[in-house]
């Protein structure tokens, strides 16, 4: 079983920013798609192009080799000055979330809480 994380992060500039930063970092987005399968996605909202990373009830645990690409995605989009987005919601019902903003953010990820039945 294991501890289970939400995880989504975003990565968005300018479409002349993101197609640098897409064709300089084609392998690494390549390899996170197959590590997620469908939970990569990219397009275009107002202003911006992106890429979002989403991961719903998945083990985070930052030795895991998919995670450390994803970390290192963020890091290099901002080296790259891009902006970028990441949120963590984990099992604890203590304060286990984990936000980090860079850039001039839009804060398209943000968090809720939620109820679940489970019977």
């Amino acid at each position: 079983m294991g501890y289970r994380s939400e995880v989504k992060s975003l990565v968005y500039g300018t479409s002349e920013q993101m197609a640098k930063f897409k064709t300089d970092n084609a392998e690494l987005i390549e390899q996170l798609a197959e590590d997620f399968e469908y939970d990569v996605k990219q397009w275009a909202v107002g202003k911006y192009e992106m890429i979002y990373l989403s991961l719903d009830y998945s083990k985070w645990y930052e030795s895991y080799s998919e995670v450390i690409r994803w970390n290192n995605l963020l890091t290099i989009a901002q080296d790259a000055e891009l902006i970028t987005e990441f949120v963590r919601i984990g099992e604890d019902s203590e304060g286990d979330i984990e936000t980090a903003y860079t850039g001039d953010c839009e804060y398209y990820l943000q968090t809720e809480c939620h109820i679940v039945a489970n019977f």
